[in-house]
């Protein structure tokens, strides 16, 4: 080889070799948002002082299905983390690390994930909210902290302050909507709100979507207005939408009456199906259903699912999967089991996936039909193999099967 090409040669496998690396640390580097790692809070909170900038905690837990797609489909986006990176320093924790993360959680009063704090420099909380939202709400959030008219604390020293007006009741209801805190004046805050209104600006599209957004006690006058003017709301939301927002109110209530042992409540609430419903029967099964999940009373819970799985059900598998999840979780009558079984047998045909069908092969081994249970697993082993998904829990039950031979 010539020293020219010599050359050419050295200086090609100097770029290759350069890119490569370069190739390698961005590989390495992963984007989104730039969470501290391993950091305490004390740790985070130099580091805010230092740059100058608000600190973003970010509360979950390892089974919250929410936080995963936060994590997995939001946070890397590049105009999430251009703003969240720009803006805070970022620290998340766990809820049931038993340390810090818990310790923090207590502290903030949390009660659901994902929740998302927003705090100064300093520690100070400024604002709070939660739940699983596209990008662009993801960004209003952190973007609502600096804004007095949106940020939760300070409204709420507004509020404690006297300040009764019907914009800022309005906003800080809808803060503290986000927010899900333990002990909560949400409700007290939607009522004195409402109290503010007339019947024509109850009507109007931004009291309607405002109503709609409230999720309260079965007695709060939010929902109460939203059952007795259900197809006010057919307008603004989808048909199934204001369905579902109704049953579940109905579902909740009968489930708490069921953890109360309230027949007083129930009886309130088959009141409400018959006066503000069209279609009784189903709703009617569903409280009855909910009523016995609330007891923890298995066996007549898992009876009255199958019987609603057989009459009334028309493809409302979720509510069968949810009581055959149930009783996979709680039930230790071998009877209850079998009818869990059963009614996960009415789940397949209409909707086989992979979770349905691990559920159904766990139902089948407890009440030792086994060879069945064998063949449901390796078909959920199958369906997830399809999809691309995760199926060591199926795996791992069909080694445990086979093991018995």
């Amino acid at each position: 080889m010539s020293p020219f090409h010599k050359r050419i040669y050295s200086g090609i496998s100097l770029v290759l070799l350069l890119f490569g690396c370069l190739f390698q640390v961005q590989a390495q580097k992963k984007p989104g948002i730039a969470f501290l790692a391993a950091s305490s809070w004390e740790k985070v909170l130099a580091k805010a002082k230092q740059e100058r900038k608000a600190v973003f905690l970010y509360v979950s837990t390892p089974g919250c299905r929410h936080c995963a797609h936060m994590e997995k489909d939001i946070f890397p986006m590049p105009e999430v983390a251009r703003f969240y990176n720009a803006t805070f320093v970022s620290h998340k924790i766990n809820i049931e690390d038993k340390a810090q993360g818990e310790a923090l959680a207590k502290q903030y009063g949390i009660t659901a994930y994902p929740t998302y704090l927003y705090l100064s420099k300093d520690g100070e909380l400024l604002h709070q909210s939660g739940g699983s939202k596209p990008a662009a709400e993801f960004i209003l959030d952190g973007k609502n902290a600096f804004d007095p008219t949106k940020a939760l604390l300070s409204l709420k020293r507004r509020y404690d302050t006297g300040d009764r007006s019907p914009s800022l009741l309005f906003h800080y209801s809808n803060a503290l909507n986000l927010a899900h805190q333990a002990n909560s004046p949400k409700e007290t805050v939607v009522a004195e709100y409402l109290a503010t209104q007339t019947p024509q600006q109850l009507a109007s599209e931004e009291n309607l979507r405002y109503l709609f957004s409230q999720y309260l006690g079965f007695h709060s006058p939010a929902t109460q207005y939203f059952l007795r003017n259900q197809p006010r709301f057919s307008p603004l939301f989808k048909e199934e939408e204001v369905a579902h927002k109704a049953k579940r109110i109905i579902t909740n209530t009968a489930q708490h009456a069921g953890t109360q042992n309230d027949t007083r409540l129930l009886q309130e609430v088959k009141h409400a199906i018959a006066a503000h419903f069209k279609d009784t029967s189903q709703l009617s099964a569903l409280t009855t259903i909910y009523f016995y999940a609330g007891r923890h009373d298995w066996l007549p819970y898992a009876k009255a699912t199958l019987e609603y799985s057989q009459t009334k059900a028309n493809g409302d598998w979720q509510t069968l999967y949810e009581s055959a999840m149930y009783l996979n979780a709680f039930a230790e009558d071998k009877e209850a089991l079998s009818l869990g079984a059963k009614i996960m047998q009415q789940v397949i045909p209409l909707h086989k996936n992979y979770e349905n069908l691990y559920l159904y092969a766990q139902l089948l081994q407890k009440t030792g039909n086994y060879s069945l249970a064998l063949q449901t697993a390796k078909e959920a082993i199958a369906v997830a193999a399809q999809h691309n998904e995760d199926s060591r829990q199926a795996r791992d039950l069909q080694m445990k099967l086979e093991s018995r031979k």
